[in-house]
Protein backbone atom coordinates (compact mmCIF):
# COMPACT_ATOMS: atom_id res chain seq x y z
CA UNK A 1 0.00 0.00 0.00
CA UNK A 2 1.69 3.72 -0.99
CA UNK A 3 -0.07 7.20 -0.04
CA UNK A 4 0.56 9.68 -2.82
CA UNK A 5 1.42 13.27 -1.45
CA UNK A 6 -1.97 14.93 -1.34
CA UNK A 7 -1.68 18.45 -3.42
CA UNK A 8 -4.27 21.08 -2.35
CA UNK A 9 -4.61 24.10 -5.11
CA UNK A 10 -0.86 22.91 -6.38
CA UNK A 11 0.58 23.19 -2.35
CA UNK A 12 1.67 20.12 -1.39
CA UNK A 13 0.36 18.96 1.85
CA UNK A 14 3.28 17.88 4.37
CA UNK A 15 3.44 14.73 5.86
CA UNK A 16 4.65 16.50 9.27
CA UNK A 17 1.29 18.70 9.43
CA UNK A 18 -0.49 15.07 8.97
CA UNK A 19 1.38 13.12 11.61
CA UNK A 20 -0.06 16.07 13.67
CA UNK A 21 -3.63 15.83 12.45
CA UNK A 22 -3.49 12.23 13.49
CA UNK A 23 -1.72 12.67 16.94
CA UNK A 24 -4.51 15.03 18.26
CA UNK A 25 -7.18 12.85 16.42
CA UNK A 26 -5.75 9.96 18.24
CA UNK A 27 -5.95 12.00 21.95
CA UNK A 28 -9.55 12.90 21.39
CA UNK A 29 -10.50 9.31 20.64
CA UNK A 30 -8.84 7.64 22.92
CA UNK A 31 -10.65 9.84 25.89
CA UNK A 32 -13.89 7.86 24.77
CA UNK A 33 -12.52 4.59 23.07
CA UNK A 34 -10.88 1.58 24.79
CA UNK A 35 -7.55 0.44 23.05
CA UNK A 36 -9.46 -2.09 20.84
CA UNK A 37 -11.62 0.08 19.30
CA UNK A 38 -9.13 2.50 18.41
CA UNK A 39 -7.43 -0.25 16.93
CA UNK A 40 -10.69 -0.79 14.18
CA UNK A 41 -11.25 2.51 13.49
CA UNK A 42 -7.64 3.33 13.11
CA UNK A 43 -8.39 3.44 9.05
CA UNK A 44 -11.32 5.92 9.45
CA UNK A 45 -9.02 8.18 12.14
CA UNK A 46 -6.38 8.45 9.78
CA UNK A 47 -8.48 9.51 6.89
CA UNK A 48 -10.51 12.49 9.25
CA UNK A 49 -6.24 13.15 9.47
CA UNK A 50 -5.64 13.94 6.05
CA UNK A 51 -9.14 15.93 5.42
CA UNK A 52 -8.42 17.98 8.57
CA UNK A 53 -4.78 18.50 6.76
CA UNK A 54 -6.44 19.44 3.68
CA UNK A 55 -8.70 21.79 5.57
CA UNK A 56 -6.13 23.79 7.46
CA UNK A 57 -4.23 23.78 4.12
CA UNK A 58 -7.05 25.66 2.68
CA UNK A 59 -7.45 28.34 5.54
CA UNK A 60 -3.93 28.82 5.47
CA UNK A 61 -3.65 29.79 1.93
CA UNK A 62 -6.64 31.60 2.38
CA UNK A 63 -5.60 33.27 5.82
CA UNK A 64 -1.86 34.08 3.18
CA UNK A 65 -4.26 36.50 1.05
CA UNK A 66 -6.71 38.10 3.56
CA UNK A 67 -3.88 38.79 6.35
CA UNK A 68 -1.05 40.24 3.99
CA UNK A 69 1.08 41.52 6.56
CA UNK A 70 1.93 40.14 9.73
CA UNK A 71 4.61 42.78 12.12
CA UNK A 72 8.34 41.21 12.57
CA UNK A 73 8.25 42.24 16.25
CA UNK A 74 5.37 39.70 16.91
CA UNK A 75 7.19 37.22 15.34
CA UNK A 76 10.56 37.84 17.51
CA UNK A 77 8.62 37.99 20.14
CA UNK A 78 7.04 34.39 19.70
CA UNK A 79 10.21 32.73 18.63
CA UNK A 80 11.74 34.61 22.16
CA UNK A 81 9.07 32.94 24.24
CA UNK A 82 9.24 29.75 22.32
CA UNK A 83 12.82 29.85 22.89
CA UNK A 84 11.99 30.23 26.85
CA UNK A 85 9.73 27.49 27.00
CA UNK A 86 12.97 25.17 25.91
CA UNK A 87 15.00 26.65 28.89
CA UNK A 88 16.53 29.65 26.99
CA UNK A 89 18.55 29.95 23.36
CA UNK A 90 21.56 28.38 24.37
CA UNK A 91 19.31 25.11 25.44
CA UNK A 92 16.74 26.10 22.73
CA UNK A 93 19.19 25.61 19.85
CA UNK A 94 21.36 22.26 21.92
CA UNK A 95 17.83 20.58 22.05
CA UNK A 96 17.33 20.92 18.43
CA UNK A 97 20.44 21.03 16.99
CA UNK A 98 19.65 23.94 15.06
CA UNK A 99 21.15 25.45 12.28
CA UNK A 100 21.17 29.16 11.26
CA UNK A 101 18.65 28.00 8.33
CA UNK A 102 16.70 26.42 10.70
CA UNK A 103 15.72 29.60 13.03
CA UNK A 104 14.40 31.09 9.59
CA UNK A 105 12.35 27.87 8.90
CA UNK A 106 10.46 28.30 12.84
CA UNK A 107 9.93 31.90 12.37
CA UNK A 108 8.38 31.21 8.79
CA UNK A 109 6.37 28.96 10.59
CA UNK A 110 5.51 31.22 13.25
CA UNK A 111 4.98 33.91 10.80
CA UNK A 112 2.08 31.04 9.10
CA UNK A 113 0.95 30.57 12.58
CA UNK A 114 0.05 34.03 13.38
CA UNK A 115 -1.30 34.39 9.99
CA UNK A 116 -3.88 32.12 10.57
CA UNK A 117 -4.63 32.75 14.45
CA UNK A 118 -5.69 36.85 12.91
CA UNK A 119 -7.87 35.18 10.08
CA UNK A 120 -9.80 33.32 12.61
CA UNK A 121 -10.23 36.27 14.53
CA UNK A 122 -11.13 38.11 11.32
CA UNK A 123 -14.13 35.28 10.79
CA UNK A 124 -15.42 35.22 14.27
CA UNK A 125 -15.60 38.67 15.01
CA UNK A 126 -19.32 38.46 14.54
CA UNK A 127 -20.07 35.80 16.37
CA UNK A 128 -22.07 36.02 19.25
CA UNK A 129 -21.54 35.22 22.70
CA UNK A 130 -23.73 32.92 24.74
CA UNK A 131 -25.55 34.39 26.97
CA UNK A 132 -26.67 33.05 30.45
CA UNK A 133 -30.19 31.87 28.45
CA UNK A 134 -27.56 29.06 26.58
CA UNK A 135 -25.87 28.56 29.29
CA UNK A 136 -28.35 27.01 31.52
CA UNK A 137 -30.36 25.32 28.73
CA UNK A 138 -26.92 23.48 28.08
CA UNK A 139 -26.76 22.77 31.74
CA UNK A 140 -29.94 21.08 32.30
CA UNK A 141 -30.04 19.29 29.11
CA UNK A 142 -26.46 17.35 29.85
CA UNK A 143 -26.51 16.88 33.73
CA UNK A 144 -24.29 13.42 33.04
CA UNK A 145 -21.21 15.92 31.95
CA UNK A 146 -21.80 17.68 35.76
CA UNK A 147 -22.12 14.68 37.70
CA UNK A 148 -18.97 14.13 40.25
CA UNK A 149 -18.87 10.45 41.05
CA UNK A 150 -18.02 8.79 44.65
CA UNK A 151 -14.57 8.50 45.63
CA UNK A 152 -12.72 7.53 48.46
CA UNK A 153 -9.72 8.81 49.66
CA UNK A 154 -7.76 6.02 50.50
CA UNK A 155 -4.02 4.87 51.27
CA UNK A 156 -2.38 1.43 51.12
CA UNK A 157 0.62 -0.66 52.10
CA UNK A 158 1.84 -3.13 49.37
CA UNK A 159 4.55 -5.59 48.45
CA UNK A 160 5.95 -6.67 45.10
CA UNK A 161 6.02 -10.49 44.88
CA UNK A 162 9.63 -11.31 43.79
CA UNK A 163 11.80 -14.39 43.35
CA UNK A 164 13.21 -14.36 46.63
CA UNK A 165 10.12 -13.34 48.54
CA UNK A 166 7.61 -16.34 48.31
CA UNK A 167 3.57 -15.18 48.26
CA UNK A 168 3.66 -17.15 51.57
CA UNK A 169 6.26 -14.60 53.04
CA UNK A 170 4.74 -11.37 52.05
CA UNK A 171 1.10 -12.08 52.75
CA UNK A 172 2.68 -12.92 56.57
CA UNK A 173 4.58 -9.91 56.76
CA UNK A 174 1.09 -8.07 55.97
CA UNK A 175 -1.05 -9.87 58.29
CA UNK A 176 1.42 -8.98 61.04
CA UNK A 177 1.86 -5.05 59.73
CA UNK A 178 -2.29 -5.26 59.87
CA UNK A 179 -3.04 -6.71 63.76
CA UNK A 180 -0.31 -3.72 64.49
CA UNK A 181 -2.70 -1.49 62.84
CA UNK A 182 -5.44 -2.98 64.87
CA UNK A 183 -3.76 -2.54 68.14
CA UNK A 184 -3.32 1.30 67.40
CA UNK A 185 0.00 1.86 65.45
CA UNK A 186 -0.16 4.70 62.73
CA UNK A 187 -0.44 3.98 59.59
CA UNK A 188 1.79 6.24 57.79
CA UNK A 189 4.73 5.27 60.35
CA UNK A 190 4.44 1.86 59.01
CA UNK A 191 3.67 2.44 55.13
CA UNK A 192 7.02 4.20 54.67
CA UNK A 193 8.40 0.93 56.63
CA UNK A 194 6.81 -1.53 54.60
CA UNK A 195 5.59 -0.60 51.91
CA UNK A 196 7.13 -0.59 48.46
CA UNK A 197 5.76 2.08 46.59
CA UNK A 198 8.10 4.52 45.42
CA UNK A 199 8.90 8.37 46.61
CA UNK A 200 6.14 8.05 49.51
CA UNK A 201 3.14 7.16 47.18
CA UNK A 202 1.47 4.93 48.91
CA UNK A 203 -1.33 8.04 49.57
CA UNK A 204 -3.59 7.43 46.48
CA UNK A 205 -5.40 10.55 47.11
CA UNK A 206 -9.56 10.91 46.04
CA UNK A 207 -10.36 8.25 42.93
CA UNK A 208 -13.58 7.05 41.82
CA UNK A 209 -14.23 3.80 40.08
CA UNK A 210 -12.88 2.69 36.93
CA UNK A 211 -9.60 4.35 37.99
CA UNK A 212 -7.72 1.90 39.87
CA UNK A 213 -7.60 -1.79 38.84
CA UNK A 214 -10.84 -3.61 39.66
CA UNK A 215 -9.81 -6.08 42.88
CA UNK A 216 -8.05 -2.96 44.69
CA UNK A 217 -11.16 -0.88 43.60
CA UNK A 218 -13.88 -3.56 44.90
CA UNK A 219 -11.88 -3.36 48.59
CA UNK A 220 -11.18 0.27 48.44
CA UNK A 221 -15.11 1.44 48.18
CA UNK A 222 -16.23 -1.59 50.57
CA UNK A 223 -13.95 -0.26 53.41
CA UNK A 224 -15.61 1.66 55.64
CA UNK A 225 -14.08 5.46 56.53
CA UNK A 226 -11.52 5.12 59.08
CA UNK A 227 -10.93 1.18 58.62
CA UNK A 228 -8.63 -1.17 57.39
CA UNK A 229 -9.23 -3.56 54.64
CA UNK A 230 -8.18 -6.98 54.92
CA UNK A 231 -5.10 -8.12 53.30
CA UNK A 232 -5.89 -8.82 49.51
CA UNK A 233 -4.36 -9.91 46.62
CA UNK A 234 -3.76 -7.79 42.95
CA UNK A 235 -1.54 -8.62 40.13
CA UNK A 236 0.69 -6.06 41.93
CA UNK A 237 1.20 -8.01 45.27
CA UNK A 238 -0.79 -7.53 48.46
CA UNK A 239 -1.76 -5.17 50.04
CA UNK A 240 -3.54 -3.59 53.07
CA UNK A 241 -5.81 -0.13 52.79
CA UNK A 242 -7.20 2.45 54.90
CA UNK A 243 -9.63 4.67 53.94
CA UNK A 244 -9.54 8.22 55.17
CA UNK A 245 -12.47 9.35 53.34
CA UNK A 246 -15.51 8.85 51.06
CA UNK A 247 -17.62 11.36 49.17
CA UNK A 248 -20.84 10.65 47.76
CA UNK A 249 -21.51 11.14 44.36
CA UNK A 250 -23.09 15.35 43.58
CA UNK A 251 -23.93 17.47 41.23
CA UNK A 252 -21.63 20.78 40.14
CA UNK A 253 -24.14 23.38 40.77
CA UNK A 254 -24.68 25.52 38.15
CA UNK A 255 -22.98 28.87 39.12
CA UNK A 256 -19.90 26.86 39.54
CA UNK A 257 -19.70 25.67 35.74
CA UNK A 258 -21.54 28.44 33.86
CA UNK A 259 -18.52 30.26 32.66
CA UNK A 260 -17.15 27.46 31.41
CA UNK A 261 -20.04 26.22 29.98
CA UNK A 262 -20.01 29.51 27.96
CA UNK A 263 -17.03 29.64 26.98
CA UNK A 264 -17.37 25.96 25.47
CA UNK A 265 -20.04 27.30 23.42
CA UNK A 266 -18.61 30.32 22.43
CA UNK A 267 -15.40 28.15 21.00
CA UNK A 268 -18.21 25.47 19.68
CA UNK A 269 -19.63 28.73 17.73
CA UNK A 270 -16.38 29.92 16.10
CA UNK A 271 -15.48 26.54 15.14
CA UNK A 272 -18.57 26.17 12.80
CA UNK A 273 -18.17 29.47 11.63
CA UNK A 274 -14.53 29.07 10.72
CA UNK A 275 -15.21 25.42 9.49
CA UNK A 276 -18.50 26.95 7.18
CA UNK A 277 -15.50 29.07 5.14
CA UNK A 278 -13.37 26.03 4.94
CA UNK A 279 -16.25 23.87 3.57
CA UNK A 280 -16.87 27.02 1.04
CA UNK A 281 -13.15 26.76 -0.26
CA UNK A 282 -13.02 23.28 -0.34
CA UNK A 283 -16.10 23.40 -2.86
CA UNK A 284 -13.88 25.52 -4.77
CA UNK A 285 -10.64 23.99 -4.57
CA UNK A 286 -8.24 21.54 -6.36
CA UNK A 287 -7.52 18.42 -4.28
CA UNK A 288 -5.20 15.67 -5.67
CA UNK A 289 -4.46 12.29 -4.23
CA UNK A 290 -6.93 12.67 -1.10
CA UNK A 291 -7.22 9.50 -1.01
CA UNK A 292 -4.95 5.80 -0.09
CA UNK A 293 -4.62 4.11 -3.10
CA UNK A 294 -3.67 0.26 -2.25
CA UNK A 295 -0.84 -1.06 -4.84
Amino acid sequence: MKINPITVNGEAVGEALIEQELQMLRECYAREMSPQELEQNQAKIESDARENAVERVLLMQQARTEITTVRPEEIEARFLALKQQHGGEEAFEKRFELKPADEEKIKTDIEAGVRLEKYFNFLCQDVPRPGTADSRAYYEGHTEEFRVPERVHAAHIVQHPAPDRPLEKIYAELLNVRERLKQGADFETLAQEHSQCQDGGQDLGYFARGQMVHGFEQVAFATPVGEYSDVFQTEFGYHVLKVYDRQPETLREYNEVRYDIERMLFEERKNEAIGAVADQLRAAAEIQNLEIVAE
